[in-house]
């Protein structure tokens, strides 16, 4: 069994795995050449460096990504989400993922 993990980040989590794959659920807000500003479930912008052949069909998506610094991800996948996604509920299943209590089910 394989012991790797991509947790669910917010932007205020993001720092706190610098280097490592982490999985973030977005709203996209802006694309331009190979950047996308895109607006996370806690209300944070962040920069996604985008993979070459990206294609958006929706407005939500969940980045795969290497965090590069607090406020960059390096895409290395993407899951089109649709365009109705409760991002408050989103961030509360943040918070229960990284909270301590739920260790042994995340």
């Amino acid at each position: 069994m394989s012991t790797n993990r991509s947790p669910r980040v917010n932007k205020t989590l993001m720092a706190k795995y610098s280097g490592q794959t982490v999985r973030l659920i977005a709203k996209l807000i802006s694309l331009k050449d190979d950047t996308a500003i895109v607006e996370t479930s806690d209300g944070g912008q962040v920069e996604v460096k985008l993979l070459r052949n990206f294609s958006h069909g929706s407005t939500y998506l969940e980045v795969i990504g290497q965090v590069q610094d607090e406020r960059t991800i390096k895409m290395v996948g993407c899951v089109s989400l649709g365009d109705d996604v409760d991002m408050k509920l989103v961030d509360q299943i943040v918070q229960i993922w990284h909270d301590p209590r739920f260790a042994k089910v995340f």
